[in-house]
C-alpha cells in the first residue's frame, strides 16, 4: 500500500549514528516527500496488485463460478470462467492494451493525497500520543515519590532529595510496549481520517473508465445497465455518498483496523533481527567511520551505506509483516471494489459484466475460501513482495534528500 505507519517508525529507526540532529518539521516534510516519490515511482505495481487481489478466478480454468459470490454475463456462456487467474505479465498487458499506459497510474491522485496523509498525520498523532504517555509516566512516578516521602519520613538520611526525583523523572523512557501502543492508537485514528481515500483509490483503479464509458453510452450491446466511469477524486466521492450513502466510503474499515497490526508485526521482527546482527554492522560502521574523521557531514550515499543494513532489515521485516498480514489486504480490497466490475477476456476478447457483493468480512471470507481455496487469500503476493525492497531503498534515498536541502546542506 501507501506510506504506513510503520513505514514512518522505519525510517527514524534507519538513521545513521552519524545522522545530524533535525527539526520535527523537517522529519514530517521529509517523511511525507519519500513516501509520495514511493507511491509515485512503483505505484504501478501496486494497481497490478490490487487487480489481481480481486480476482475471483479459481486456480483451475475448468472450475465454475458459484453465483453466490458473483455473477458472470457475456455473449456466451455465462457459467464457465473464461480465463485462468490473473498472472503480474497478464495483468499488465491487459492495462496497456485496454487502457494505454496510463491505465497503469489510474488513481494515483487519491494515492498520493493519502499517502502524504498517512505520514504527515500518522507522525503528529504518534508524537502527541508518546507526549501524554510520557507525562502520564511522569506524573504517577511523582505521585510514587511523594508516597514514599510521606511514609519513610523526610529525615536527611532516608529522603529522597528533589535532585534525586529530577533524575529519576528524566529517566523515563517509553519501552516497546508503548512505542507500539501509541503506533496501533496513532493508525487507528489515521484509518478513520484516511480509509475514504483508499476506497476512492481501489475504485479508480479497478476501473476500465474507456470501456465503462464507451458500454455505457450504448446500453443495447450489453445484456444489463451499465454505471459510467468516475472521473476523478470529487467525481467519486459524490458518486459513491449518492449511489450508496455516507458509511460506504468506509467499506473495508473493519480489516484495515485489523492491519494496524502490521506496524507491529514489523516492529517486533525489526528489534529481533536489530539485535541478532547489530553488533555486526556496527563494527564495519565503525571501520568506516574511522576513515571520515576530519568530515564534519556525510554525504546521502555515505549515510545509505552506513544504513544499509538496517535499510535491510527494514525491508526483511516489512516482507514478514505483510505476508503475514496479506490476507487482510485482499479482503479489504473485496470489500472496497465497485459492486458492478467490467472485464475483457484475454482468451476471447469478450466482455464480461460481473456483480460482486459482498455483505461483510464473515461473508467475504466464507465466498473466498469456499469459491478460491486459501490461495485466493494471496493473489497478489508477489507483486507485492516485489515492492518491499525498493520502497524502502526510495523512501530513504528521497528523506535524507529533501532533510538536506531543507537544513541548507
Amino acid at each position: 500500500t501507501a506510506a504506513t505507519p510503520s513505514s514512518a517508525q522505519q525510517c527514524s529507526q534507519q538513521k545513521p549514528s552519524s545522522a545530524r540532529s533535525t527539526s520535527p518539521i523537517s522529519s514530517f516534510l521529509a517523511g511525507i516527500a519519500g513516501g509520495s516519490a514511493s507511491t509515485i515511482l512503483l505505484y504501478p505495481l501496486d494497481l497490478i496488485k490490487v487487480r489481481m487481489q480481486v480476482d475471483e478466478r479459481p486456480r483451475s480454468s475448468s472450475s465454475a463460478l458459484d453465483g453466490s459470490s458473483s455473477t458472470a454475463q457475456h455473449n456466451h456462456s455465462p457459467s464457465k470462467t473464461i480465463d485462468r487467474p490473473r498472472t503480474i505479465c497478464t495483468t499488465v498487458r491487459g492495462v496497456i492494451r485496454h487502457e494505454g499506459y496510463i491505465g497503469l497510474y489510474r488513481g494515483l491522485s487519491p494515492a498520493i493525497i493519502g499517502s502524504a496523509a498517512s505520514w504527515g498525520g500518522f507522525f503528529i498523532l504518534y508524537e502527541e500520543i508518546k507526549k501524554h504517555m510520557l507525562l502520564i509516566k511522569k506524573q504517577a512516578s511523582s505521585n510514587s515519590y511523594l508516597l514514599t516521602t510521606r511514609g519513610i519520613g523526610m529525615n536527611s538520611e532516608v529522603a529522597i532529595s528533589s535532585e534525586a526525583k529530577d533524575q529519576q523523572q528524566q529517566q523515563l523512557r517509553l519501552g516497546p510496549i508503548d512505542h507500539f501502543g501509541a503506533s496501533c492508537l496513532a493508525g487507528a485514528c489515521m484509518v478513520a481520517l484516511t480509509n475514504p481515500l483508499w476506497l476512492i483509490k481501489t475504485r479508480l483503479q479497478l476501473q476500465n473508465s474507456r470501456l465503462q464509458n464507451q458500454i455505457s453510452i450504448h446500453p443495447n450491446e450489453t445484456p444489463q445497465k451499465v454505471k459510467p466511469a468516475y472521473r476523478g477524486l470529487f467525481h467519486a466521492a459524490y458518486t459513491i455518498v449518492q449511489e450508496e450513502g455516507l458509511l460506504a466510503l468506509y467499506k473495508g474499515s473493519v480489516p484495515a483496523l485489523m492491519l494496524v497490526s502490521h506496524g507491529g508485526i514489523q516492529f517486533v521482527t525489526y528489534e529481533f533481527l536489530k539485535g541478532h546482527f547489530a553488533s555486526f554492522m556496527s563494527n564495519g560502521k565503525k571501520n568506516r567511520e574511522s576513515e571520515r574523521q576530519e568530515r564534519r557531514e556525510l554525504t546521502i550515499g555515505e549515510r545509505f551505506q552506513d544504513s544499509l543494513g538496517y535499510l535491510v532489515m527494514g525491508a526483511i521485516s516489512k516482507f514478514v509483516a505483510s505476508t503475514t498480514t496479506y490476507p487482510l489486504q485482499v479482503i479489504k480490497a473485496r470489500l472496497q471494489q465497485r459492486s458492478q466490475a467490467i472485464e475483457v477476456s484475454e482468451t476471447t476478447g469478450e466482455i464480461i459484466i460481473t456483480k460482486r457483493e459482498y455483505s461483510g468480512v464473515i461473508d467475504c471470507i466464507g465466498k473466498m475460501y469456499k469459491n478460491e481455496g486459501v490461495y485466493g487469500f494471496f493473489k497478489g503476493c508477489v507483486t507485492n513482495a516485489i515492492r518491499v525492497a525498493p520502497s524502502a531503498a526510495i523512501t530513504f534515498v528521497t528523506y535524507e534528500f529533501v532533510l538536506d536541502m531543507l537544513n541548507g546542506r
